[in-house]
């Protein structure tokens, strides 16, 4: 398991009471997968640009990937 550093935030009233019915009672969870969810849409276009640099060299996707993603 990674490192965890608590932290403070301040959100808007309705998002937190949002976040806090959601969460099931694990705002922390909640909040993480939030955080990593936008990480990924953060890198997308970052992977579409590797993606499209890579895509004449079957070899290294499926090398990377494996068969079946090349």
């Amino acid at each position: 398991m990674s490192t965890r550093t608590r932290t403070t935030v301040t959100l808007p009233d309705d998002l937190l009471a949002h976040a806090r019915a959601a969460s099931g009672g694990n705002l922390s969870a909640y909040i993480e997968h939030a955080l990593r969810a936008q990480q990924l849409r953060d890198a997308a276009s970052a992977v579409r640009a590797w993606r499209e640099r890579a895509a004449g060299d079957t070899e290294e996707l499926a090398d990377i990937f494996g068969e079946d993603v090349a």
